[in-house]
C-alpha cells in the first residue's frame, strides 16, 4: 500500500467520527507525500520512517486523543484553535525561547516569567498552567516529526526541531501559574 494512502487513511482514524474543524481536517489531510521518481537515499529513509511512524499504534492513541480534545473543545461551544495573535506571535515566542534555553536561563527566570506572562495576555486565557496543560497534551514530538518526514519526502523545507525550546515554554508558564 503506497504511504500517500496510508496518510489518507490514518487521518480517517484519527478524526473519524468527531467533530474536528473541517477547515483543518482538510488542512491536514491536503499535506500528502509526494516522493520524486528519483528519490534521494534521504527521502527514502523519510518515507520508511513516516510508513512505520503512522502504523504505530501508540502514535495513533495518541493524535486520536488530540483530535478528541479538539473536538470536546468544539462540542462544549469553544474554539480550539490558536487566535490569530497566537499564530502571529508563535514563532517569535519560540526563538526566545530558544534563545533562553541556550543562554542557561531557566523556565522560572525573570526572562521565563516575562514570555509566560506575554503568552497568557496575547493568548487571553486566565491560567498559565490551564494553557501549559493545552499546549503539552498537543505537543507529541512525534507529530513534529511527522511533519519533518513529510518535509523531506516533498522536498519543502523542514521547519526545525523545537521540541526542547517548546517544553522550556510549558515549564516557564507552569513556573508563572505555581
Amino acid at each position: 500500500m503506497a504511504v500517500g494512502r496510508r496518510v489518507g487513511e490514518f487521518w480517517s482514524e484519527v478524526f473519524g467520527g468527531l467533530n474536528v474543524d473541517p477547515d483543518f481536517s482538510a488542512g491536514m489531510r491536503s499535506a500528502k507525500p509526494n516522493l520524486p521518481d528519483d528519490p534521494t537515499p534521504e527521502q527514502l529513509e523519510a518515507w520508511v520512517e513516516l510508513a512505520e511512524l503512522i502504523q504505530d499504534p501508540s502514535f495513533r492513541a495518541t493524535i486520536r486523543g488530540m483530535s478528541e480534545q479538539h473536538a470536546a473543545e468544539r462540542d462544549a461551544g469553544r474554539d480550539p484553535n490558536p487566535t490569530q495573535a497566537q499564530r502571529e506571535h508563535w514563532f517569535e515566542w519560540n526563538n526566545r525561547a530558544q534563545e533562553y534555553l541556550e543562554a542557561g536561563r531557566e523556565p522560572a527566570s525573570a526572562e521565563g516569567r516575562s514570555l509566560a506572562e506575554e503568552i497568557v495576555r496575547v493568548a487571553e486565557v486566565e491560567s498559565a498552567a490551564g494553557l501549559a496543560d493545552r499546549i503539552e497534551s498537543s505537543s507529541d514530538p512525534r507529530a513534529a516529526r511527522y511533519w519533518y518526514l513529510l518535509a523531506v519526502m516533498n522536498g519543502w523545507q523542514p521547519v526545525p526541531w523545537r521540541q526542547p525550546a517548546l517544553d522550556w515554554t510549558i515549564a516557564a508558564l507552569r513556573a508563572l501559574g505555581a
